[in-house]
């Protein structure tokens, strides 16, 4: 009997009664018997047996939502005799590999089931983002003094951290200094021993915490009389279990001291221990040097705000500076090498030698930086202003044109279609006459008169193109027909002119276009003071 086949959506991982695979997508993902109810496959539609017309079961425990795993596994259980919950002890014949337990739990239906799962819940926007800062709790004051009180017993290690680094940058031990130093210089050159870190700082804990618990224990035993040890070694030894629970019990009744979180980070226990007293010291001391710091940055602030456009561009291009310069010495020297100079500087600057040096030194290192930092600032002012001037101030070039003409001679008048009389150096834009013209728009006029240029060369504005030429009398410049190949000279002709035949004269005579260059400088308008 054939199938009534219709297309499902189905809105839980599904599995195909022909293949046993797992239904994909999110929509349409299979099809389905509305007679039978068999689930399958597009593609394995063709291959399932006829419908039998048996409606299969809606139970959530069927093998449409049920995965083939877990039903070998529910078969399995069923097969298992009772006596089969006693845990066995597990032996390493009946185990496999890890590789292979991992394998397995990769290739499972299990697995995948799962990343389904994980790419429908990254999908649901209505999920917070980080679960640690949707649910901090709101405030309250019986919780913030808890835990105001909390942290104050509890902050000594941080301070006692950080005063130990200080003492061991001071050289106060000098062996453990020299001992630190050298482990530095060691990771330095070579990196991945900073992975050892770990493992000797727990190595260090638990020697320092063996020792001084031991010690202490043969203190107390040397301290009691003899007779009482006397009296002990006659009492009966007890199990292990006893003693243990003695010991532990003996431990506990001593304040915790050689508790294991106690031992590596002691808290204080009351509010008037002096450890109590001293982090609060501490943590006064550091919250005024926080705020002092704060300040100090706030206080710098205006020189990145833009209030003073002239300072902040300033900083933008040294840091500019600074940045391209770090780059080209981080590709050229090893940032290993960079960190193991910048600590040794730091030890050896931090010896009783050369602090009392530089205590003395200062105020003369100050007075050299200074002079240095004025230099530096000046020469940097003096090239600001002159890239000022440049912006501010520009020169504005004016060429005269004049064409020959036989009878006339060199007059101000051109070919039709053709350059006019005052243009630039292309003649492609024609101006007005030199005393008629006004300055660019936004700017005035420097200089009272226009200034004949006689000495070259000339440059293309245009095109940033220098183009050399030697202007003869009055500044003229001689061209062919077209405005170009300039001649070099007055005297170097009229010297050539006389050796030449009158053919040679008339092809030399071809320069009947000539023209000369004026300039005026003018000054960008300074904006209107409100």
């Amino acid at each position: 009997m054939p199938h009534s086949i219709e297309e499902t959506s189905f809105n839980r991982p599904t599995y195909c009664d022909h293949c046993q695979g797992l239904l994909w997508g999110f929509i349409r993902q299979g099809v389905k018997c509305s007679d039978c109810g068999i689930i399958s496959h597009h593609g394995c539609q063709k291959d399932i047996a006829p419908c039998k017309n048996e409606k299969l079961s809606e139970n959530m425990s069927t093998h449409h939502t049920d995965s083939p795993a877990a039903k070998s596994l529910l078969r399995t259980l069923q097969k298992q005799p009772a006596s089969s919950n006693i845990q066995a002890i597990p032996t390493p014949n009946n185990h496999t590999s890890s590789f292979t337990k991992v394998k397995k739990m990769v290739t499972s239906e299990e697995f995948q089931d799962m990343l389904v799962s994980a790419a429908i819940h990254s999908t649901d926007t209505n999920q917070p983002t980080n679960e640690y800062l949707a649910n901090l709790p709101p405030l309250n004051p019986q919780n913030t003094a808890k835990n105001f009180s909390r942290f104050v017993s509890r902050c000594g290690p941080m301070f006692a951290f950080r005063d130990n680094v200080i003492l061991l940058l001071s050289w106060n031990k000098p062996l453990e200094t020299l001992t630190a130093l050298l482990i530095y210089c060691l990771i330095c050159l070579h990196p991945k021993l900073a992975l050892f870190i770990p493992y000797l700082i727990l190595f260090e804990i638990i020697i320092s915490r063996y020792n001084k618990r031991f010690e202490n224990d043969k203190k107390n035993n040397e301290s009691k009389p003899n007779e009482q040890r006397q009296t002990d070694s006659l009492k009966p030894r007890k199990s292990h279990s006893a003693s243990t629970a003695t010991t532990g019990a003996t431990v506990n009744s001593s304040t915790n001291r050689f508790s294991f979180t106690n031992s590596i980070f002691p808290a204080a226990s009351d509010e008037a221990s002096p450890e109590y007293l001293k982090n609060m010291q501490n943590l006064q001391n550091m919250m005024g040097e926080m705020s002092d710091l704060y300040d100090l940055i706030a206080s710098m602030g205006h020189y990145v705000d833009w209030s003073s456009e002239k300072v902040t561009m300033q900083i933008f291009q040294t840091a500019l500076i600074s940045f391209f310069s770090m780059s080209i010495v981080i590709w050229f020297i090893p940032l290993n090498i960079i960190c193991l100079v910048a600590g040794l500087s730091l030890f050896l600057l931090n010896t009783r030698f050369a602090k009392f040096v530089l205590k003395e030194m200062l105020p003369q290192l100050a007075e050299i930086g200074q002079s240095q930092l004025n230099s530096v600032v000046q020469w940097y002012s003096q090239i600001e202003k002159k890239m000022d001037d440049q912006m501010n101030t520009k020169e504005l070039s004016l060429y005269e044109n004049q064409r020959w003409w036989s009878g006339s001679g060199f007059i101000p008048h051109t070919l039709p279609n053709e350059r006019g009389l005052w243009t630039d150096m292309s003649g492609a834009i024609e101006f007005k006459h030199k005393e008629e013209l006004s300055a660019p728009k936004g700017y005035h006029w420097v200089e009272d008169n226009w200034t004949l240029d006689t000495t070259g060369p000339w440059v293309n504005e245009a095109l940033g193109i220098e183009v050399a030429v030697i202007p003869e009398n009055g500044g003229w410049v001689y061209t062919d027909n077209n405005w170009e190949n300039p001649r070099n000279g007055n005297a170097a002709l009229n010297d050539r002119m006389t050796s030449l035949t009158d053919s040679d004269k008339i092809t030399e005579e071809k320069h009947v276009t000539r023209r000369r260059k004026w300039i005026r400088k003018c000054e960008r308008n300074l904006p209107d003071k409100k």
